[in-house]
């Protein structure tokens, strides 16, 4: 018995060795940039706020980067704690979709991620009408890592679980948040016509913590259309994006 013990005890650091990571490690991802080639490229411009433009003729698709921060100041109204709770449950209250609003983990510095989510502007005085499917925009991997874009009933369906009844105040925070939803996801099926601009969120599953580079593509946007209504010009867009990955006790302190 003694023996076995002993081999066991000895056997624990090579386990812990093959996780990969010392203990106390953790897995930190930096703000999510414009990779360098997409600099370089003709049909695009990079912006100081970190978005990305595609441009044709006077048609310009916008995809800027959402931080929590940033989703939090924009919907600050749905973001905040409320009154008279210490650590409020993050599943009813705030009401922000997008993230968990100012709550964050007891032990933690930073509020934690719920979504990956970025802001689509479609700007359009160069063409009759432009069509944009937001549910066929998709982040891929290097690895064959796919992610797909959430429609208004996806995130209907996953705050569904939260709701705790269906009348009254507890139905509040669920409906709050499909409200929300409507007003700010970008919409499907809707025109862009000329000199028409139209904005809204695209939101993904979380990025997996070792995804440092990857694309986000627009398929089939359409830029005109037949006597019947039906395409007959379509282009993908490809908007590439990195960030810093790495392993540590704390995060850095951003520019070092």
């Amino acid at each position: 018995m003694r023996i076995w013990i002993s081999s066991l005890l000895c056997s624990v650091p090579l386990v812990l060795m093959g996780c990969g990571h010392e203990l106390g490690y953790r897995h930190f991802a930096g703000p999510i940039l414009p990779a360098a080639d997409v600099e370089q490229a003709e049909q695009y411009v990079v912006r100081d706020d970190h978005s990305i433009t595609f441009v044709k003729d006077r048609l310009e698709i916008t995809l800027l980067p959402l931080t929590v921060e940033m989703l939090n100041r924009q919907l600050a109204g749905h973001s905040q704690k409320p009154e008279g709770f210490h650590e409020p449950n993050p599943y009813l209250t705030p009401t922000n979709p997008y993230t968990y609003g100012e709550w964050k983990p007891g032990w933690e510095e930073e509020h934690p991620t719920r979504f990956t989510v970025f802001a689509l502007k479609v700007k359009n005085y160069e063409y009759p009408k432009v069509s944009l499917d937001p549910l066929s925009i998709e982040i891929t991997v290097a690895n064959g890592r796919h992610y797909e874009s959430y429609s208004r009933l996806a995130l209907d369906e996953y705050f569904s679980i939260y709701a705790i009844g269906y009348a009254g105040n507890t139905f509040l925070p669920y409906r709050e948040r499909r409200d929300v939803i409507l007003r700010t996801l970008y919409p499907a099926d809707e025109m862009v016509f000329s000199g028409q601009e139209t904005q809204g969120f695209i939101a993904f599953a979380p990025l997996a913590s070792d995804v440092e580079v990857f694309d986000v593509r627009i398929k089939g946007v359409v830029l005109r259309f037949d006597y019947r209504d039906q395409p007959v010009e379509t282009v993908d867009i490809t908007y590439s994006f990195k960030r810093e990955v790495y392993l540590a006790k704390e995060r850095r302190a951003e520019g070092s």
